[in-house]
């Protein structure tokens, strides 16, 4: 299975393991769909798939590493909502 991932705000893919399986899959699926409105449901879906995540995390001070990759993620899908669906830029 391709992995997709972030590091220093750039995607990367590769082959391996899902390391996050809990919202990573939807972000991959997001990163790579080319339909405007798939790509606002598969948003959609990674969304609230990190929302459940964060909170199974919030009593938990550790997996910083996960929070990080969270946090990654969701920048770069934020720069997709404004690339791909003229979502505003509020940075």
């Amino acid at each position: 299975m391709t992995r997709c991932s972030v590091r220093n705000g750039q995607t990367h893919l590769s082959d391996g393991e899902i390391k996050y399986p809990r919202w990573q899959t939807q972000f991959q699926e997001a990163i790579l769909e080319r339909d405007r409105e798939a790509l606002i449901e598969k948003i959609q879906k990674f969304e609230a798939a990190v929302f459940v995540r964060l909170q199974e995390l919030s009593f938990d001070s550790d997996h910083h590493d996960e929070r990080q990759a969270i946090a990654d993620a969701s920048s770069t899908l934020r720069a997709v909502k404004t690339d791909k669906l003229a979502y505003p830029d509020w940075n």
